[in-house]
C-alpha cells in the first residue's frame, strides 16, 4: 500500500500518518528529513527513526534499502527530497545552469524514476508524509477588517504524484482527513476524523486479492552466496510477476542499484561458472 498525507502545519500529518502505520503493521521505521522531529512522538508510537541529513533522492532509495525488512516505512517528509537541497528540483536547477531549463530536467528526471520506483518497490507498505506551500493573503474577517492570513497551496510534491499512489488525503487544520484518492472503496470521497481507521481499511484492502506484491525475501535470494543459475532465473521470473525490478540494492561495490540489475549480473556471472564447471568436466 503507498499513500500520501498532506497538510498545513499543525494539522497532525506525522500523527495521522503513525496511527495509520500502526494499523497497518508490527514494524515501522521512520525516515526522518526534519531533524528527528520524529522522535516526539516516541512515546505514543513505537518505531525507528532514520535521521537524514542529505535530501539526494538516492539517499532516500539507500534508506528504503537499509528499511526493507520492516512492515510500513513513513517518509516524513517525502517533500523534501523534491524541494530540499539536494532535492529533485535543487538539481535540475543546477544542470539547467549547462544547457538551459529542459536540460536540467532531463537530466534529473531518471533520478526521480528511480526514486519512485524504490518506493514503489519497497517490500512493505509506504506512507509519504507532504508539506503544503503556504502564502499569505489578505482576507476580510466577520468585523470587516483586512488581516493578513496564511492559505495553504497544495502540497510540495511531484506534480500527479497522487495518481502513482493508493491513497491520498489532505489534512485539515481541525486534524480531519479530507480523502482525494482511495483505491479502498470504503473510503473514497470521505471526511475522516480517525486515521485508526484509515489504516485499518487500508490494511484490509491491500490483504485482497492475489499477492504480487514485491518481497524482502527476494533481496535474500538475490545475495545468496549458494544461488544457481536455476535458482537465480526462477527468481527473475518471480521479480517480473511482481514487478519489483526497481527495488532499491547495493551492487557488488556496495553501490546503489536496483534488484533486477543484481539479479541480471549474478545470472550472467552464474551461467559463467557453470559453463567453465562443465567444460572442466
Amino acid at each position: 500500500m503507498r499513500a500520501i498525507l498532506d497538510g498545513p502545519p499543525g494539522s497532525g500529518r506525522l500523527t495521522a500518518a503513525l496511527r495509520i502505520a500502526t494499523a497497518l503493521g508490527n514494524t515501522i521505521a521512520v525516515i526522518d528529513t526534519e531533524r528527528g522531529r520524529s522522535r516526539q512522538y516516541a512515546g505514543a508510537f513505537t518505531f525507528d527513526v532514520m535521521e537524514m541529513s542529505s535530501f539526494d533522492p538516492t539517499q532516500l532509495c539507500l534508506a528504503l534499502y537499509a528499511a526493507s525488512s520492516y512492515d510500513v516505512v513513513v517518509l516524513s517528509s517525502w517533500s523534501s527530497f523534491w524541494n530540499g537541497p539536494d532535492g529533485v528540483r535543487d538539481k535540475a536547477a543546477q544542470h539547467s545552469g549547462r544547457g538551459g531549463r529542459d536540460a536540467g530536467w532531463d537530466a534529473v528526471r531518471p533520478l526521480e524514476r528511480q526514486m519512485l520506483e524504490a518506493v514503489h518497490c519497497f517490500p512493505g507498505h509506504v506512507i509519504g508524509v507532504l508539506r503544503n506551500r503556504l502564502e499569505v493573503v489578505l482576507v476580510t474577517d466577520a468585523a470587516g477588517r483586512t488581516v493578513p492570513t496564511r492559505v495553504s497551496m497544495g502540497a510540495e510534491q511531484r506534480q500527479g504524484l497522487e495518481y502513482d499512489v493508493d491513497f491520498a488525503a489532505t489534512m485539515l487544520p481541525t486534524h480531519e482527513l479530507v480523502v482525494t484518492r482511495s483505491a479502498a472503496p470504503a473510503l473514497a470521497g470521505e471526511v475522516l476524523t480517525d486515521a485508526t481507521t484509515v489504516g485499518e481499511e487500508l490494511k484490509k484492502w491491500s490483504g485482497e486479492g492475489v499477492d504480487r506484491s514485491p518481497r524482502v525475501e527476494f533481496l535474500h535470494r538475490a545475495y545468496d552466496p549458494e544461488a544457481t543459475y536455476a535458482s537465480l532465473s526462477t527468481l527473475a521470473a518471480d521479480i517480473q510477476e511482481c514487478r519489483a525490478a526497481g527495488m532499491a540494492a547495493l551492487d557488488q561495490n556496495n553501490q546503489l542499484t536496483t534488484l533486477g540489475d543484481v539479479v541480471s549480473f549474478r545470472l550472467s556471472h552464474a551461467r559463467k561458472r557453470e559453463q567453465q564447471a562443465q567444460n572442466a568436466a
